[in-house]
């Protein structure tokens, strides 16, 4: 079930004139005689320019027609991921480090029993009593 919109009278004769580009940007100039830079704000805000439009769209009239200039694209959204915790951030290269450890543990377990046994013997003393 639609509602009928009603659309005042000072908005319906907005959308009677004609507007050019430049109603719609800020202008840059010489505001007074020492030289002073000013920017204009534009002649249609842009609240009103999206009531303008929103009120063409119900009327059924084409925006373009009536000079309003086109619907801005919307940007992606930015594929940059979160920062996460630094633990996260870690967690592949110490899973790569632990797998490459486990592979190597059997060559590690002989390693070190040797070294007790050079320890041991070496610790005996040489004589037999």
């Amino acid at each position: 079930m639609s509602t009928i919109k009603r659309i005042s009278e000072q908005a319906l004769n907005h959308l009677k004139r004609t507007y050019t580009p430049s109603d719609f940007k800020p202008k840059f100039i010489y505001k007074n005689m020492w030289g002073r830079k000013r920017y204009m704000h534009p002649k249609v805000s842009s609240r009103k320019l999206a009531d303008m439009r929103k009120n063409a769209e119900y009327l059924g009239t084409n925006a373009k027609d009536i000079g309003l200039p086109p619907k801005k694209e919307k940007k992606p959204p930015r594929t940059k991921p979160p920062k996460g915790a630094k633990h996260e951030r870690n967690a592949p290269e110490r899973k790569a480090k632990i797998q490459k450890a486990l592979e190597e543990m059997q060559k590690t377990i002989e390693n070190w029993r040797k070294d007790k046994l050079k320890e041991k013997e070496k610790s005996k003393p040489s004589l037999p009593f």
